[in-house]
């Protein structure tokens, strides 16, 4: 088996290289600082390695609507469970590697969502 590379992203936020390996899809993704990614949720587990920088991470629970914030520095990982809105605001420029077990699909949570897009414009 070998990391496979799929394709390549680009906005205002920096980059996203969309890698697999076997079942599991790895993308390296890049926030400029002041930028947010997420603002969704998945029915499925990922983990983000944050490999630099700091982040704000936001999560709120789907079930509960239970919110928890906290500054996350790297070298940390941050495990996200399915049905957990999630939102990373870079402090510092950053760069993570996300992992998951099936191909992405998300559900965007507009309350986290309204925070990626305002910062865009």
């Amino acid at each position: 088996m070998e990391l496979i590379y799929e394709k390549e992203s680009a906005d205002a936020r920096g980059k996203i290289l969309f890698l697999s390996y076997g079942q599991k899809r790895i993308n390296i993704v890049e926030i400029k600082k002041g930028f947010s990614r997420g603002g969704h949720y998945h029915d499925f587990d990922t983990v983000h390695y944050i490999l630099s920088g700091t982040i704000e991470y936001r999560e709120k629970d789907m079930m509960t609507a239970k919110e928890q914030v906290r500054t996350v520095t790297a070298p940390d990982i941050i495990r996200i469970p399915a049905m957990a809105a999630h939102l990373l605001t870079a402090i510092d420029d950053t760069i993570f590697a996300e992992e998951m077990s099936q191909n992405y699909a998300a559900t965007e949570y507009p309350e986290y969502r309204k925070i990626v897009t305002e910062k865009m414009t």
